[in-house]
């Protein structure tokens, strides 16, 4: 049998001092597999679209360039290289992140062994700007996922690190407003089981510059609303619907509390109440079961990793 066709989709924009190790980390895997690479290159104007065009020289046919002549947004050019891509698999990853040796094998040795499993993901170290290691992604281990457990939990699993078939591009072709990252993870959940894999095989560089997370809190929240929304209403149990929002509210309750930023709480409480399919009550009791896994997990976590003597920072805690 031929080698499966996979699509590596690249979004950059002004990342010169990361996209070449990114584009590396892709063409160095060594993986059974006919490998393409699409770079969007958001109109970068620091000299990333010149590495790029380098890559692409010494890589013909691999790297395929897709430089934007304007500036379209970070959504609208990842969408656009999900539509260009073919085959039979498809990765996404952002420009300032990196793959770990092994990940693409592991990723297709899963898909190609479990039918039912709609996209992989795997755990991933995260890094500085300047590339130190900080700690990891998240605890989770080896571990799978269907639509409900993703609502309850919320969103832990590295987008930089998904390798899903071709038939979920829909996750981002059927979507024509600007979505993050786990809209699209609960899109891939409603066809199928998600499967994690523990080991760290892909690098998540935190809060660099033109990090949407780090820069539009607000904008992020109001699409993570929007993602728990656009999960069809006899997808799941009330019960597991409800618990996503309660768990969204959570994380605005401690947002609010760290920012100093109560008028938060004031304007989403209403907002998660008003739109829960369970009694208000009863989400007030999944609220606090909620904030007290939370303050749990956190406090446990703290102490795992004094335990350890430290360096081992966890992003997303279980």
């Amino acid at each position: 049998m031929s080698p499966p066709r996979v699509t590596v989709c690249v979004a950059t924009c002004n990342q010169r001092g990361f996209i070449a190790q990114c584009l590396r980390s892709v063409v160095e895997q060594h993986a059974d597999a006919d490998l393409r690479l699409l770079v969007g290159d958001d109109a970068s104007d620091d000299g990333t679209s010149q590495i790029v065009a380098a890559l692409a020289d010494e890589y013909p046919g691999t790297i395929l360039p897709l430089r934007r002549p304007r500036r379209v947004g970070a959504f609208a050019n990842m969408r656009d290289l999900i539509a260009c891509a073919d085959g039979d698999f498809v990765a996404r990853m952002d420009g300032d992140d990196y793959w770990l040796p092994g990940k693409l094998q592991r990723q297709l040795d899963y898909l190609q062994a479990h039918a039912d499993c709609a996209a992989v993901y795997t755990n991933a170290i995260t890094v500085d700007a300047a590339g130190n290691r900080i700690g990891l992604f998240n605890d989770v281990g080896d571990a799978r996922f269907d639509l409900a457990a993703m609502l309850r939990r919320g969103n832990f699993l590295n987008n930089s690190s998904v390798l899903f078939r071709a038939s979920g591009r829909r996750a981002w072709l059927d979507v024509e407003v600007p979505q993050i990252d786990y809209r699209a993870h609960l899109w891939h959940a409603r066809h199928g089981h998600l499967a994690h894999l523990g080991e760290p095989l892909a690098a998540y560089r935190v809060a660099t510059r033109g990090s949407m997370v780090a820069e539009m809190n607000d904008r992020v929240r109001a699409l993570y609303w929007e993602a728990i929304q656009s999960v069809p209403r006899g997808a799941v149990a009330d019960a597991d619907l409800a618990a996503g929002m309660a768990d969204f509210m959570r994380k605005t309750a401690f947002h609010a509390l760290r920012s100093g930023n109560a008028s938060l709480v004031h304007e989403w409480l209403p907002r998660v109440m008003a739109a829960s399919p369970v009694a208000r009550w009863r989400l007030l009791a999944l609220l606090a079961s909620s904030v007290a896994r939370g303050a749990a997990g956190e406090a446990w976590g703290r102490l795992a990793d004094a335990a350890r003597g430290g360096g081992h920072a966890v992003l997303y805690r279980r």
